[in-house]
């Protein structure tokens, strides 16, 4: 059998394969790599020619950067590496968190910023850093009420199009868009101060006393990584089509007028479109209602449910979903921020439109 990098090397997967231009893996490698040294990309693949050596470096990109983002690539990377053949993982910043995640795997990095650290058994030797600041070690418990607070911060960012340490809404506003208590709420930013997501600004009480989120793009690495689709009570069913559109009709038909949302690869297209197919359908439906709404929709003809490998898949979620849903095209949307955690959890060309709906949709 193939290995992972030999299938990376020479077909499409998590190292893309089209040009430096829609690889930003191969880009950051040839940014870190001396220019006296002679370079050539080799399918998916960097070739260093050294003297009378080639060293080969297969780039696996990582997107932000951060522990999560490297937790997904590594098991990948542990399935088999090619002969000759080093995988690097590349990022636009590889933090301190996740070096020291890469250092322990034996694994080589690059990134961005320029700095690396990379070694090739064939004797390549390639080490660029400088001290960095270490981010604070806590992260926070991820509940239900942690998560729906971050979603909110993350979406309201979003949708303002703000920068880095730009000034977040008060605990009250956060708590009732999230549908939680004052205490819940308060609690999580606390958590979320400790982690260096966010941090107090102002005065410590009064008008003037408020929090910025300093790391937008921490925060939605770390919380994406804990969201699934695939989580929780959920319901799937088989249709004969295989054209999303007519799923949509259906759903629109059968239960339009309640609470739902599509997520997933159909609700990239509407956002950031970048796939050339899709076939399966994700949505989102209101906590209680799953049953009602499995029996309405089994009842069609054609629709069926199934343990497994259906065409159409609903999950509930939190009723705070479905406020920051936005409608595209007559078809209620989730929030850009849980479309990107969908499509990352589900891996290979669905993971590659995550990173295109982070760049053009989200921004950070």
């Amino acid at each position: 059998m193939d290995s992972f990098l030999e299938k990376t090397r020479y077909s499409p997967g998590i190292v893309k394969t089209m040009d430096t231009r829609e690889n930003p893996g191969l880009t950051v490698l040839r940014q870190v790599i001396p220019s006296t040294m002679r370079t050539e990309a080799v399918g998916g693949s960097l070739s260093i020619i050294a003297g009378e050596h080639e060293h080969i470096l297969a780039p696996v990109w990582v997107g932000e950067g951060y522990p999560s983002d490297v937790q997904r690539a590594l098991p990948g990377i542990r399935s088999g590496t090619a002969d000759g053949v080093t995988p690097v993982v590349t990022g636009r910043r590889i933090s301190i968190g996740s070096r020291q995640l890469l250092d322990d795997e034996d694994v080589s990095w690059a990134d961005s910023a320029g700095f690396a650290s990379i070694h090739t058994a064939s004797g390549f030797l390639l080490s660029r850093l400088e001290p960095a600041k270490r981010r604070a070690e806590r992260r926070p418990r991820w509940s239900a009420s942690v998560a729906a607070a971050a979603e909110v911060i993350l979406e309201t960012h979003r949708r303002e199009g703000a920068g880095a340490n730009a000034r977040l809404a008060s605990i009250a506003e956060i708590a009732d868009a999230a549908r939680l208590s004052y205490s819940s709420t308060a609690k999580a930013l606390t958590d979320f101060d400790e982690a260096g997501y966010t941090e107090k600004v102002g005065a410590s009480r009064g008008p003037t006393a408020g929090r910025a989120l300093r790391d937008p793009g921490a925060l939605l690495s770390d919380w994406a990584a804990r969201q699934s689709m695939n989580a929780g009570d959920r319901v799937q069913l088989h249709v004969p089509w295989r054209e999303p559109q007519r799923s949509l009709e259906l759903l629109n038909d059968v239960i339009g007028d309640s609470e739902w949302a599509v997520s997933g690869a159909v609700a990239a297209e509407q956002i950031a479109p970048f796939l050339t197919q899709t076939v399966d359908l994700g949505a989102y439906v209101a906590q209680g209602e799953l049953h009602e709404i499995r029996r309405m929709l089994t009842a069609v003809p054609d629709v069926r449910e199934v343990r497994s490998g259906g065409r159409i898949m609903l999950k509930t979620a939190e009723p705070h979903l479905f406020a920051l849903a936005e409608r595209s095209g007559g078809v209620p949307v989730a929030p850009a921020v849980r479309v990107y955690a969908d499509l990352v959890h589900r891996g290979g060309r669905l993971e590659e439109a995550a990173e295109h709906l982070r760049e053009v949709a989200i921004g950070f």
